[in-house]
């Protein structure tokens, strides 16, 4: 997937010492076998769910923001590139049965996901919103207090309504179809959802929709997704820093989310 930079020596050399909240790069380590293997050319296996604009095909061709950033750290590494689609909730299986190498849908970086995997250096920054029927009251974050709101499962987006909002009913469910689904039968009163990908969601809706609330997320970074200790983290690190540096982070953001102002992550990292 691949997506966005600028800077000059005064910039690297503030970069150097910049900590956004722990994500930069650590210094890269000795190569490693596996990290040897995959400049020389190997394959990278990374699992997406299908979601436009992160990952989506047009007459047959495939784009998205998490696709052409990733094929960007193919490309640094020297490795071939191969996707397997599969439903988001399925993807944290498929990274510890071995099945993929790493994960880029959109996911964001959180203490708990931590615990278990290692996320790289951010790729994106999202911006959150509330879906609604187009007869809805819902105009302002304070009118989510109380209703029923559907999530995808095993998505962030259910620990920010308990942190965010009071006595919110969550209704998960299994993708983004079946979010709108319970809006329609009446179970849901709006639908908690990443802004840039709302889009194709309410075009396809059976039901009127609209985006009722959007507000950023400057504070829940999105990296890709990797088993703990994966020896090529600290190359493909490398590889996401210099893609923000020379302007091709910056290029794809603006392909895929030019309605969206810059995160001020990206301006602080030269973007």
């Amino acid at each position: 997937m691949n997506h966005i930079k600028f800077v000059v020596a005064g910039a690297l050399a503030l970069l150097g010492v910049m900590v956004i909240g722990g994500y930069l790069a650590d210094p890269a380590p000795q190569a490693t076998d596996q990290e040897s293997a995959a400049a020389a050319g190997g394959t990278l296996r990374i699992g997406v769910d299908g979601t436009e604009p992160a990952f989506f095909k047009v007459d047959g061709v495939t784009k998205g923001f998490d696709y052409e950033m990733a094929l960007g750290v193919a490309e640094g590494m020297g490795a071939k590139p191969e996707f397997k689609v599969m439903p988001f909730s399925d993807l944290f299986t498929a990274l510890e049965a071995g099945e993929i190498d790493m994960i880029g849908s959109q996911v964001t970086e959180t203490a708990e996901r931590k615990q278990d995997f290692d996320f790289t250096t951010p790729y994106f920054v999202t911006y959150l919103s509330f879906l609604t029927p187009e007869d809805s009251t819902i105009n302002k974050r304070g009118d989510i207090n109380g209703k029923n709101v559907a999530v995808v499962e095993g998505t962030i987006h259910e620990r920010y309504l308990a942190e965010q909002y009071e006595n919110v009913n969550v209704i998960k469910a299994k993708d983004e179809d079946g979010a709108v689904r319970a809006i329609a039968s009446g179970k849901a009163d709006a639908f908690f959802y990443d802004a840039p990908y709302t889009a194709p969601i309410i075009k396809r809706a059976p039901i009127a929709l609209k985006e009722s609330i959007v507000y950023p997320a400057d504070d829940a970074p999105i990296g890709f997704v990797m088993q703990k200790d994966d020896p090529r983290k600290a190359q493909i690190d490398g590889i996401l820093e210099q893609m923000i540096l020379d302007g091709e982070w910056l290029k794809l953001k603006k392909a895929y989310f030019k309605e969206y102002p810059l995160s001020e992550v990206f301006k602080d990292k030269g973007a």
